[in-house]
C-alpha cells in the first residue's frame, strides 16, 4: 500500500484479577484466567517512508534513536528493540522511519510494551494489506516479546491490547478464550466512575520481579503455585460478581487478589506500597491493587463515588499523581493515513 504517514494507536490495559496465571508454564498444567480491560491511555506507532530502504527508529520516552541502517543489518538495541524485533520478525524490508510514543510511561504497570508490539504488528499488516486476526496478533506479539526478546512475560497483556474491552480471559494448553463480560450498562457505568487510578512515581522494571516468579513457577514452588490457584479462584470470584452486576463484591475481592499476589515473590509490593493502600482503605477505598508485576508504577483503587474526593485528597497529598482514564471497549487502530500525492518541485 502506497502511504506518506500512517500512525497505529492501541490501548493500554489495566489488570484487575489473575496476572501471573497467564504465563504458559503455569496455565498450560493448571489452567489459567485473567479479567481485565483496555483503558483510555495508548501506546501509538508512526510510519513513515524513507527515500531509501533504510530503517530508522526514535523513541521520545527513552530518547533513544536507532540510525538509519539496511535491513540485513539491524540489530536489537535498548530503547528501540520492540521497533526493531517487530519489523525483523515480519520481514517489513521497506524503508522507513518508525516512530513509537505513549501516554504512560515505561515500567508503569500498565501493559504498555505488550500494548506497543500489538500496535506496530498491526499497523504493518495494515500497510501490507494482509490480514490477520486478533488472537495471531496476540500470538505474534507474545513470541516477539517472550522467545525474541526474550521477555519473562505472560499472555494477557497481548491479548487484552489485541481485543479491547473489559474481558475475562481463559488460559490452557489447548485453547486460549476470550468472553465480553455480561454487565449490564448501568453497572459498567458505576463501575468506571469507581475506580482510581494514582501514579506512585516509581517506574520500574518488571523484569527481575517477573523472573523470579517464572524461576519459582518453573521448580514448583509450592508457595507461588498456590497463590496462583488462590489467585484464580479469585479472579473467578470477580467474573461472577461482574456478571451478578454486583460492583461492591467486585471490589472485596480486588483487596483480596492484591494480597494474595503480595505472596508471589520479594519486591511486588514494598513498605511505601504497603503505607499507601492501607492510607487508601482507611479514606474509602474497598480494595486495590498494583496494577503491573509490582514495585511500583500505577495503582488502581475501587472506591464509591461518595468517598472519592477524599481519597484524591489524601493521596495527592502524598504526592501521588490522580490519573484520569476510563474503561475503553476497543483494540488496535489505524488513528491516522495519509496516502495523498505528495507536491513535487
Amino acid at each position: 500500500m502506497r502511504y506518506f504517514v500512517i500512525i497505529g494507536s492501541t490501548p493500554v490495559r489495566i489488570s484487575f484479577s489473575g496476572g501471573g496465571t497467564d504465563m504458559p508454564e503455569y496455565f498450560n498444567e493448571f489452567g489459567g484466567n485473567v479479567l481485565t480491560s483496555t483503558i483510555s491511555k495508548f501506546t501509538y506507532a508512526i510510519f513513515h517512508p524513507r527515500y531509501d530502504d533504510s530503517f530508522q527508529a526514535f523513541s521520545p520516552d527513552f530518547e533513544a534513536h536507532y540510525k538509519p541502517t539496511k535491513y540485513s543489518k539491524i540489530k536489537i538495541e535498548t530503547g528501540s528493540e520492540l521497533a526493531v524485533a517487530v519489523i525483523k520478525y515480519l520481514k517489513f524490508k521497506q524503508g522507513v522511519n518508525v516512530i513509537v510514543a505513549s501516554d504512560v510511561p515505561g515500567g508503569s504497570g500498565l501493559g504498555g510494551s505488550g500494548s506497543l508490539t500489538v500496535n506496530l504488528v498491526y499497523t504493518i499488516h495494515k500497510i501490507k494489506q494482509k490480514k490477520i486476526s486478533k488472537s495471531q496478533i496476540a500470538e505474534d506479539s507474545f513470541h516477539i516479546g517472550r522467545k525474541l526478546l526474550k521477555m519473562p512475560i505472560g499472555k494477557q497483556d497481548e491479548y487484552i491490547a489485541s481485543y479491547g474491552g473489559l474481558k475475562y480471559i481463559t488460559f490452557n494448553k489447548e485453547k486460549i478464550k476470550v468472553e465480553k463480560i455480561k454487565i449490564n450498562k448501568p453497572t459498567l457505568k458505576k463501575l468506571d466512575q469507581n475506580l482510581i487510578l494514582f501514579f506512585v512515581g516509581d517506574t520500574r522494571n518488571s523484569t527481575s520481579i517477573l523472573s523470579q516468579q517464572l524461576s519459582r513457577i518453573k521448580n514448583k514452588d509450592k508457595v507461588i503455585i498456590n497463590s496462583l490457584n488462590q489467585v484464580k479462584l479469585l479472579c473467578q470470584e470477580m467474573h461472577d460478581s461482574l456478571r451478578n452486576n454486583d460492583i461492591t463484591k467486585f471490589g472485596e475481592i480486588l483487596n483480596k487478589s492484591w494480597l494474595k499476589k503480595r505472596e508471589f515473590v520479594k519486591g511486588v509490593s514494598n513498605s511505601k506500597i504497603d503505607k499507601i493502600y492501607q492510607i487508601a482503605i482507611k479514606n474509602g477505598a474497598t480494595g486495590g491493587k498494583l496494577t503491573g508485576a509490582g514495585g511500583g508504577g500505577h495503582m488502581l483503587f475501587y472506591c464509591e463515588k461518595k468517598n472519592q474526593q477524599k481519597l484524591i485528597h489524601k493521596l495527592e497529598s502524598m504526592k501521588l499523581k490522580h490519573i484520569d482514564f476510563n474503561l475503553y471497549d476497543k483494540g488496535p487502530e489505524i488513528a491516522y493515513m495519509s496516502n495523498k500525492t505528495q507536491n513535487q518541485n
